[in-house]
């Protein structure tokens, strides 16, 4: 994308502080308008601040600056690609010498969550040596990583665990690090399991704003596959702070506001109807909106899987957990996980997991007891 300096004709006189305020503002709305803020420099003698964004087109921007700075004065001009780098580096220098005492606007930073989850098919299938020696390997390499890093583990058990940060390029780099280390260890062990991932966050510690980062977080891990996945305010939020540093495809994919939209609406969607023993594929498309084409092409993008495999991937984790909370016997939890018969649901349960529903609650009550 091309390269654009929105300069802002400051009047009076507006601290440093608000300066920088009103940088952060930009970062944590511009995913809206698709830019990417790559930094800010303050001319004190001609009152102009100059912002550097990465943008498809001007009107992109301008639609940034009015909804943020609209009693602002601003001129919007293409830069060659050419100077950029002596640009940021600008961006760099400025940044040591302004000395900006951020304490008076904590509450724009972002929170970061780190959802992780091994709780995969390849998981289950595998000996039960195998599959305990991994529950391991990922705790300890959870602790470690949350004590080196710096983040706080806010809920762990044997398959999943969430992580906030301070820091959004601290929870990347942690993210990444991880990633590498736990899929290269587990190549002697699982070779097919799938390490899975998912960042997102808040911008203020708001316990209902919290909540929602926290599902959000862990939705995308529920997904994601082989590569961690993030929204676009928190891949912004990292190139914002890291300058340079660009995140790479091949292990870190975003999830575009449009498809988290939508991932949105079907998580919901799912959670409210799961039990439900008519639900089908052509109820999403009337809730979702879409057409059936159109669901599919979208489920393949961002979930990889089809309406129907979906479905009954979803009702299957969710007897998972009522096996592990033992909230029935298997013929209750069959019929409340909307399966039509016991020998069906413990057909696919086997066919999902490669062990049948009643070995897999007699190991974790095993394991319990050791």
């Amino acid at each position: 994308m091309p390269y654009f300096i929105d300069s802002h004709e400051l009047n009076g006189e507006p601290p440093t502080e608000l300066i920088a305020q009103k940088h952060l503002r930009d970062i944590k709305v511009q995913h809206r308008y698709n830019c990417r803020k790559l930094g800010y420099w303050f001319d004190d003698v001609r009152r102009i601040a100059f912002c550097l964004f990465e943008a498809p087109n001007r009107e992109c921007i301008q639609q940034l600056h009015e909804q943020e700075h609209r009693n602002i004065p601003n001129r919007i001009f293409e830069v060659d690609s050419r100077i950029i780098d002596f640009l940021l580096k600008q961006f760099e220098i400025q940044t040591e010498n302004l000395k900006v005492d951020f304490s008076d606007i904590a509450t724009q930073q972002l929170i970061t969550i780190l959802a992780l989850s091994i709780d995969s098919n390849e998981l289950y299938g595998a000996k039960i040596g195998e599959r305990r020696s991994t529950q391991k390997m990922f705790k300890r390499m959870v602790a470690a990583y949350a004590d080196h890093f710096k983040g706080t583990i806010i809920n762990r058990d044997q398959y999943t665990s969430q992580i906030t940060f301070d820091s959004v390029t601290t929870t990347v780099n942690c993210a990444l690090k991880m990633h590498k280390e736990f899929s290269l260890s587990l190549k002697d062990l699982l070779p097919n399991l799938h390490f899975k991932m998912g960042i997102s966050g808040c911008f203020n510690n708001d316990n209902g704003e919290f909540q929602q980062a926290l599902k959000l977080a862990k939705r995308l891990c529920y997904v994601s596959n082989s590569k961690i996945l993030v929204t676009l305010e928190v891949r912004n939020m990292f190139q914002s702070e890291s300058m340079k540093v660009v995140i790479k495809s091949d292990r870190i994919k975003t999830v575009s506001p449009d498809e988290m939209q939508f991932l949105t609406k079907l998580m919901d969607y799912m959670e409210n109807n799961w039990k439900n023993h008519d639900l089908h594929a052509s109820m999403l498309e009337h809730y979702l909106g879409c057409s059936k084409s159109q669901i599919y092409r979208r489920m393949q993008t961002i979930i990889g899987q089809s309406p129907n495999s979906f479905i009954k991937s979803y009702r299957l984790s969710r007897a998972k957990q009522l096996l592990l909370n033992k909230s029935g016997n298997i013929s209750e939890i069959a019929f409340d996980t909307g399966f039509s018969s016991p020998s069906y649901f413990s057909k696919c349960f086997q066919n999902e997991y490669g062990i049948k529903p009643s070995d897999f609650q007699m190991e974790h009550e095993s394991s319990n007891s050791n």
